[in-house]
Order: C-alpha cells, then sequence, then structure tokens
C-alpha cells in the first residue's frame, strides 16, 4: 500500500511542477522596473513607419526590451521593426538603422517579448527607439525599454 502512495505522490509532484513551469514561461517578463508604455499606429501595407515618441536615452549596450501586448486589428498578428538611434526625444524617418547584422528590419509577434539586439550606444548615438511598419492598418500597445538585463524565456532577435 506504501509503495502505491509513494508512486501518486511522485506522479503528483512531477505534475505539479510542470504545471508551474508551463505557467512560468507564459507570463511576460520585463526588463526592469523602468518599462514605458507605449502604442503606436501603422498604415495599411507598410507605408509609413510609426516610431515609439518619445525616444529614451540609450545608457548601455545591452539588448532594447520590446513587448507588443496586442493589436486593434485581429488580422494583424505581427510587424516589421527596425532599432534606431539618433540625437532628441523625437524620432524620424532620418534616424539611423541601428539593427546590428539585420539591416533590413525584424518581425515581431504581437503577444511576444522579444529582447533586440541592436549597436545604437556602439554607433555613438545617444538616444533609441523602434520604428514600425504592418500589413495592415492597426494600433498596437505594449511596454519597451532602450536597456534590459537578460531574463529567460523571453526570444532574443
Amino acid at each position: 500500500m506504501s509503495i502505491k502512495k509513494s508512486r501518486l505522490f511522485k506522479l503528483l509532484a512531477v505534475a505539479a511542477l510542470a504545471m508551474v513551469m508551463a505557467i512560468g514561461t507564459a507570463l511576460p517578463s520585463f526588463a526592469s522596473s523602468d518599462d514605458k508604455v507605449f502604442f503606436f499606429s501603422t498604415e495599411e501595407n507598410y507605408a509609413k513607419e510609426a516610431f515609439i515618441s518619445p525616444a529614451l536615452i540609450k545608457e548601455n549596450t545591452t539588448s532594447i526590451y520590446c513587448w507588443i501586448k496586442n493589436s486593434s486589428n485581429s488580422k494583424v498578428s505581427s510587424v516589421k521593426m527596425n532599432a534606431r538611434g539618433g540625437g532628441g526625444t523625437k524620432p524620424n524617418s532620418q534616424w539611423s538603422y541601428c539593427n546590428s547584422s539585420m539591416s533590413n528590419g525584424r518581425i515581431m509577434q504581437v503577444g511576444t517579448s522579444y529582447f533586440i539586439y541592436n549597436n545604437v550606444k556602439e554607433a555613438g548615438y545617444e538616444y533609441a527607439t523602434l520604428s514600425f511598419t504592418s500589413s495592415k492598418a492597426s494600433v498596437f500597445r505594449g511596454v519597451w525599454s532602450p536597456d534590459s538585463v537578460y531574463q529567460s524565456g523571453v526570444a532574443q532577435i
């Protein structure tokens, strides 16, 4: 009888551990307590870049953190994103692309947290932002930080 109870206990313990791990990986991560809330609007057919504004000071060479929480258009599940570097808090299309090795942008899925490799600081820029385009018009909301601290479970692009 005690062998059966022991096996049952082990089975329940393994199941409980698996549930805790599944819940932990499903929860969003945050780069720091300094994550900033943002929203931006995109136009149809990648027509015009939208920028997170204001741009923020890039303190170090760590990845940029971004989590696009949702899109107002349920048919839009991803955006094309570029890390940008420049001077001042008002980014525009003249700001330099600072995507490290990916010069034409990266695809981000709505609902997924990302650490974004970039070379904003290395290229000599004081401010960082992200620019976005999408296939359809939509309003996106999320959080971001120009600097981050590594956390497991966050996609790296």
